[in-house]
């Protein structure tokens, strides 16, 4: 009968069994590092915008140790801040749940609507920018209303810019509309204001009675000596031409209209050989063309607010028939 080598046998189980371990431990620690090298890096300053319909994570992320073949959950894009997703990540056979932090900001300005893309109106008629603003809307603040006061800490609003100094202009004029949210984000659309030129034809009163607030009118106009000119007032600290004569007629209970072209209508025309204390004058240019409000107050002499660099004063009639290029368009009497 053969003798088994027992030592022999016992060796050579002793190496599988080593060699067994060792497989089992280089497999187990292969996978432990696998596991734990897959990592996802999202880049710096990664972001989605607030109420996108939909967003490309790949766009988000920087670097993937592996493959993402799937992803747990999804970010909401109507809810602002930071929001975690969890994305499947496999390498080597080995899958990794890697939870990842995005962040959904409100980056984008209000929207704004408007009603027409060029308005046309006649020279000299009151217009409101706002009736061609259809709406200002914010994804997350909601809607905007104007604000005609704002500084750089205001927000929430909408407002225009334009040249104030040729916006009464025949010609067209881009008007801006410009918008701010709660967090800052600004937008701008513009429109075309088109004003088309006024034939004036309102008739002269050889035998206008007198104004029987003439006098009151230009006794308030000498108290107003020295104020400032600011474009677009009315008072009661500062004036442009046609606000002072409004304002100065405001003050003895009379309402004449806003702006020099419509103050050619006020009142009754009489001839500037019959003008009387207390009569507007409307300067402007030959064809119709208004272009300033004045106050006459008798001996040849006006009281208006001139410009920005003289405020409100008192000036010869003739010095300016002379010097300015302009002619008296109108004399209008307020009763």
């Amino acid at each position: 009968m053969k003798k088994t080598d027992l030592p022999s046998k016992i060796r050579f189980l002793s190496l599988v069994g080593i060699a067994l371990i060792i497989m089992v431990g280089c497999y187990v620690y292969h996978n432990y590092y696998t596991y734990n090298s897959i990592k996802v890096v999202v880049k710096k300053n990664a972001s989605i915008a607030y109420g996108s319909a939909n967003y490309n994570l790949s766009d988000l992320i920087k670097k993937v140790d592996g493959e993402i073949v799937s992803v747990k959950n999804s970010i909401d894009t109507t809810v602002e801040g930071e929001q975690e997703v969890v994305v499947e990540v496999k390498k080597d056979n080995i899958v990794k749940n890697v939870p990842i932090v995005l962040n959904v900001v409100d980056n984008e300005g209000p929207v704004i609507t408007l009603k027409e893309e060029k308005v046309t109106i006649t020279e000299g008629d009151d217009y409101d920018l706002t009736w061609n603003v259809a709406s200002v809307i914010d994804d997350v603040d909601g809607e905007m209303y104007y604000n005609g006061e704002v500084n750089e800490e205001s927000t929430m609003y909408y407002d225009f810019s334009y040249n104030y100094d040729e916006i009464d202009h025949v010609g067209e004029h881009e008007v801006v509309v410009n918008a701010k949210d709660s967090k800052g984000n600004t937008s701008t659309k513009s429109f075309i204001l088109n004003v088309e030129e006024r034939k004036y034809y309102a008739p002269v009163y050889y035998d206008a009675p007198s104004s029987q607030y003439g006098g009151s009118a230009v006794g308030v106009a000498y108290s107003l000596l020295g104020a400032p000119y600011i474009g677009g007032a009315n008072g009661p600290y500062g004036f442009d031409c046609s606000g002072f004569v409004q304002y100065v007629y405001s003050r003895v209970g009379v309402y004449v209209t806003r702006s020099t072209w419509s103050q050619m209508y006020d009142g009754v025309g009489v001839s500037y050989s019959a003008a009387q204390p207390g009569d507007i004058l409307v300067w402007g240019y030959p064809g119709g063309y208004a272009t300033h409000s004045a106050l006459y107050v008798g001996n040849g002499q006006m009281i208006h607010a001139a410009n920005p660099g003289t405020g409100v004063i008192l000036s010869s009639v003739d010095y300016w028939l002379s010097g300015s290029g302009t002619t008296i368009l109108a004399v209008r009497r307020v009763n």
